[in-house]
């Protein structure tokens, strides 16, 4: 069944729609070998697609990456990374056989130049005449500490990046259980359990088989044969090639592992079909197959239901734009429209269907009407409200204050006013007679130095301009808020985030206008009067100026 036609149309299903981004929108059935680092994750990617990956800690849990294998008329091979073209055209489909370590270097200088682990993954798709169908995404392999200079987040952000995949109903997890490792103490196997809570798509891969003391293989035959962990589909071995054996050949490590199977007469309990490389590639290639042609039926229904989703929004959009005139005409009526209700907002000109659909907020707001329009009004300030004595601006985020604009800044404004009238700042007795002494003169008996009044009001002044700003500081953030928001919820969707770059960048400068003319106001208050008529003069000329 491996090899016949339907089987590759149907992995090449999967790809198109993975090479359409569409597994960013919606889950797809796949395998993913997840498991400890140095668990013998890279040894298993090595035996299924007959790759030479790099196993230098530097590299190989740095980011995840899928190989696809197909069968084609020619050998060819190609790797890809989303958003990375300057990659992916040196290294698009080509009749060659490239030195995959050279391409895994050469991604992990991309995605990892400025961080430990990347999110993003490297694509590697090879085909040929020879090759057994297969999809299989190798992710990076935990680790529960870091070494000295390394990320103290990395810990997490690998445990984040495989969560996303075992969360997933359609991947089947390819646990990696090293075999001198206890089930108990097996990190992937708890993950997994997580989200599969009934083991019905984990299947532990064991690892390494040739590292455990003989009196313990009895042990770890039971768990192979399912009798100790149940798993519904079951436990797969495999025997990696060590590091001394790194440049053994495929088929020449094919070899060793069967001789090795056959090395004591309790292997031969665990059945072929889930021993050793060729079986466990043709297990996983059948079980793909199937969880795949399940799972299809639903991912049509998927797309399907997208595809709807964009076909309405394309519908609300209205009729098509087909000409430039035609563009122009909608973004200025549409830009008309937005001018006419902002403006209502901010003169508090509603309707009485707008007053009406926020009459809870309208009467939460006060009673008292404000002129001749139909904007709430808030009661004036009991002269003992503390709001007013701690000089502390009014917080105005309910849903009320953003609707009645005009009442909201109107609070402002009293909340502002009552707290200057009732600003009691005085300079301490001490200070008043520093300022005395230092600029004590030749001033007639019982009089004082002018200066000193001077520095008085200057003082007062200070605590004033202070006072000034937070309130218009409180006035900035309310408007700007207020108007992102109204922005927001009544732009037309096709030009509302242009329309909100611009209003941001507007707003931005008007602030910064405004907040210069506050310190030249404040910085002529500072400037005092005296009986000298030529410089009395002088001063009215420059502020009326």
């Amino acid at each position: 069944m491996i090899e016949n036609a339907e089987y590759q149309d149907i992995i090449d299903k999967i790809n198109r729609i993975r090479s359409y981004g569409l597994n960013k929108m919606i889950t797809i059935p796949q395998i993913a070998i997840l498991g400890d680092q140095s668990s013998g994750k890279s040894s298993v990617l090595e035996a299924i697609t007959k790759l030479s990956f790099p196993r230098n800690i530097e590299t190989c849990t740095r980011f995840a990456t899928q190989v696809s294998l197909r069968q084609g008329d020619t050998p060819q091979m190609s790797a890809s990374i989303d958003g990375e073209s300057t990659f992916n055209d040196k290294y698009r489909a080509q009749n060659s056989n490239w030195d995959v370590h050279a391409v895994v270097t050469a991604a992990n200088n991309i995605l990892c130049a400025n961080t430990e682990i990347s999110e993003k993954v490297l694509e590697i798709t090879i085909s040929g005449p020879t090759l057994l169908p297969l999809t299989i995404i190798d992710l990076p392999g935990y680790i529960n500490t870091t070494i000295d200079g390394q990320d103290k987040t990395i810990v997490q952000t690998i445990r984040t990046i495989n969560t996303r995949y075992i969360k997933d109903s359609r991947t089947i997890i390819l646990a990696v259980v090293p075999a001198n490792i206890d089930l108990n103490n097996i990190f992937v196997l708890g993950e997994a359990e997580r989200y599969d809570q009934n083991n019905e798509r984990t299947i532990p891969i064991v690892t390494k088989p040739d590292t455990i003391e003989q009196d313990l293989l009895p042990n770890l035959i039971q768990t192979i044969l399912n009798k100790r962990k149940f798993m519904k589909l079951g436990y797969l071995v495999m025997r990696n090639s060590s590091y001394k054996d790194i440049d053994m050949s495929w088929d020449d490590a094919r070899q060793s592992e069967e001789e090795f199977f056959k090395s004591s007469p309790l292997w031969s309990q665990v059945p072929d079909a889930n021993k050793g490389r060729v079986s466990v590639k043709t297990f996983l290639g059948e079980l793909l197959y199937n969880h795949i042609k399940k799972e299809l039926p639903f991912l049509k229904k998927d797309i399907l239901d997208l595809v709807f989703q964009c076909d309405k929004e394309i519908a609300d959009m209205g009729s098509p734009v087909l000409s430039t005139g035609m563009a122009k005409t909608k973004y200025f009526d549409s830009i008309l429209r937005l001018r006419t209700s902002l403006v209502a907002l901010l003169d508090g000109d509603y309707s009485f269907d707008y007053i009406s659909q926020y009459k809870s907020d309208f009467e939460n707001q006060s009673s008292v009407t404000n002129g001749n329009n139909n904007e709430p009004k808030f009661s004036i300030l009991d002269d003992d409200n503390n709001d007013a004595d701690n000089c502390e601006p009014l917080s105005l985020e309910s849903e009320g204050d953003y609707r009645f604009i005009r009442s909201s800044l109107y609070r402002l404004y009293q909340h502002y006013n009552v707290v200057m009238n009732k600003d009691k700042y005085m300079l301490p007795k001490d200070k008043i007679r520093d300022l005395v002494l230092r600029y004590k003169g030749n001033e007639l008996p019982g009089f004082i130095s002018f200066t000193t009044f001077t520095k008085i009001y200057m003082e007062t002044l200070f605590r004033w301009s202070d006072i000034t700003k937070a309130h218009v500081f409180t006035i900035h953030q309310f408007l700007y808020k207020a108007i992102n928001r109204f922005i927001t919820f009544s732009a037309d969707p096709l030009i509302k985030d242009m329309l909100l770059f611009e209003f941001d960048k507007f707003y931005s400068s008007q602030v910064d206008k405004i907040e210069t003319e506050i310190d030249n106001i404040f910085k002529d208050e500072r400037t005092p009067f005296t009986m000298n008529k030529y410089y009395y003069d002088n001063i009215l000329k420059s502020r009326k100026a």
